[in-house]
């Protein structure tokens, strides 16, 4: 199972699974249709490498136009940083969602958190590998109090 994740190009939401990143190059999935990629390091295009022909340019957040640079060789990935997943205010964990070595993308539920007699899905605002979850059910939390880390 690879990284999923829902990217948007131009108008058109896609969806975009990784499959190996170690791969040269990268194995994805794009709307169900395999395609092989090679990403360029300034993450400001993407170059499908079959079946389509052209490159697909990806605008910056601000909105600028991305420049047009050659295709580069992919590069293996390094370990990514570890994020850790916390609390967003004072509660108790009614359910947890995830284990350890579970794959999470964004919009994964994490935990429910019931605060003010409300319970709350919390969901995961990173992709990434669950190292280790810090909270069981039932578990009394703080704000700010560490959840779920992630790799």
């Amino acid at each position: 199972m690879g990284t999923k994740l829902r990217i948007k190009i131009g108008d058109a939401w896609h969806e975009v699974e990784v499959l190996d990143l170690d791969a040269d190059p990268i194995e994805v999935v794009v709307d169900g249709e395999p395609v092989q990629v090679a990403f360029l390091t300034s993450g400001k295009e993407v170059k499908a490498l079959a079946p389509a022909k052209s490159a697909v340019a990806l605008p910056e957040p601000s909105g600028a136009p991305a420049e047009s640079a050659p295709a580069q060789a992919a590069t293996p990935p390094a370990a990514g940083p570890v994020k850790v997943f916390s609390s967003p205010m004072p509660g108790v964990i009614v359910s947890v969602a995830v284990k350890q070595g579970d794959q999470v993308v964004p919009g994964d539920q994490v935990c429910v958190l019931e605060a003010m007699k409300m319970q709350q899905t919390l969901r995961a605002e990173w992709a990434g590998l669950v190292r280790e979850v810090h909270v069981q059910t039932g578990q009394q939390m703080q704000g700010g109090d560490p959840i779920v880390t992630l790799e």
